[in-house]
């Protein structure tokens, strides 16, 4: 059977081109519309499955679809005797076969309403807009998300993060989050998290997030006092209302807590009613992979940037700054961009305040910051971010 033009009208909000197999796929205003016409034997051809193929990338890349349903709008004698059923379905199967679960793809050949154009209808049936509290507002280097480790793809900022979804970040990537209430996630390099509660209202807040490996940055607004934000690892659950703390797992089980601003209480695990042990600014502690905690311990300083300040790093490519009380080393971070994103790279040096960067940088405007570590292993505050420039 032949099907006209293929007409599909979508629940999205939002506008996508693509220079595709399609002859260009675009959706706006509630509908998709290809750029080239339709029939249930053209999505046979490798032209036709390579259309489908583009158009089940855009809906994934808009990640909110719950499902799709194929609709025939045909004649009252092809729905009768099956024909517009058939239809429906091949083209649905076609839609499978280009990469949608099939779980989330229907046929059906429903009675034409009057003034209904006969030929094909996709309606998505999608997440409601207000659902989604967790976007991905950056991204640098190679970072993943979806429902499962097996098939995570690409994270693109603006991609809605949802209820226990991963997060997966490879060597040198980070990614930052931002909640509907303002408060935001940095996911450190090789990094895995997901969050099992995700709800935010004008009222109340409900976070959790589990830290599978690696580490975050949080900084979290002040809510309510009916309102919780948790980070937790296999040994201990960091919770707070409104502070920036940085959580993370060692290599050996244990998590790592380190406050920056407000205040942390933190429980092990296992122990879930025991009494919290607070975690105040400029403090910081480990709990045993066996869910000991130990004592808070002060963070070494924020080091003080002397040069370069601004303007051409010179032609040594030299970093300095002031030594810091009991660290042990430092950490000198460089990238094109203040929040550390783009093209960022690190050094570390022990027991000096000065760091000659060893690889040619390329030309242009660059940022730097450093930190200090201490003997027990925990980061202080950053220094103030400075830019340089390279070349001319």
């Amino acid at each position: 059977m032949k099907i006209p033009m293929l007409v599909i009208a979508a629940l999205l909000s939002h506008a996508a081109y693509a220079a595709d197999r399609c002859g260009g796929v675009k959706l706006e205003g509630g509908s998709i519309r290809l750029g080239k016409p339709v029939t249930e034997e053209w999505v046979k051809t490798a032209e036709g499955k390579g259309c489908l193929q583009d158009l089940v990338k855009e809906v994934e890349r808009y990640r909110l679809v719950r499902a799709i349903t194929v609709a025939a709008i045909v004649t009252d004698a092809d729905r009768a005797n099956g024909k517009g059923l058939a239809g429906a379905k091949a083209i649905a199967a076609a839609i499978v076969e280009a990469g949608m679960p099939k779980a989330r793809v229907f046929g059906l050949a429903p009675a034409p309403q009057r003034g209904e154009a006969l030929g094909i209808s996709l309606r998505f049936v999608e997440r409601a807009p207000e659902d989604v509290v967790a976007r991905v507002a950056a991204v640098g280097g190679s970072v993943f998300l979806g429902a499962e480790e097996a098939s995570l793809k690409p994270a693109e900022p603006g991609m809605p993060v949802l209820v226990n979804e991963l997060v997966k970040t490879g060597p040198n990537a980070k990614v930052t989050i931002h909640l509907k209430d303002g408060s935001g996630i940095e996911v450190k390099p090789e990094s895995m998290i997901k969050m099992p509660v995700l709800q935010i209202s004008p009222t109340e807040r409900q976070v959790k997030i589990e830290v599978l490996s690696g580490g975050i940055v949080a900084d979290v607004r002040k809510a309510t006092q009916q309102s919780r934000f948790e980070a937790s690892s296999r040994v201990s659950v960091a919770s707070v209302r409104g502070t920036v703390f940085r959580f993370g797992v060692e290599d050996d089980g244990a998590t790592r807590l380190e406050t920056l601003e407000g205040l942390v209480a933190i429980t092990p695990a296992a122990t879930p009613n025991a009494t919290p042990i607070e975690v105040p600014a400029g403090q910081g502690t480990v709990v045993s992979a066996e869910g000991k905690v130990s004592p808070p311990r002060p963070l070494p300083g924020a080091p003080l940037v002397t040069s370069p300040l601004k303007g051409p790093l010179g032609g040594e490519a030299r970093f300095e700054w002031q030594p810091v009380a009991d660290v042990a080393s430092y950490r000198v971070e460089i990238a094109r961009d203040a929040d550390f994103l783009v093209e960022a790279r690190s050094a570390n040096v022990t027991q000096v305040n000065t760091l000659s960067w060893a690889e040619a940088l390329p030309k242009g405007k660059w940022f730097w910051r450093v930190t200090g570590v201490n003997g027990d292993g925990f980061t202080g505050p950053t220094s103030k971010v400075y830019a340089f420039t390279v070349g001319k």
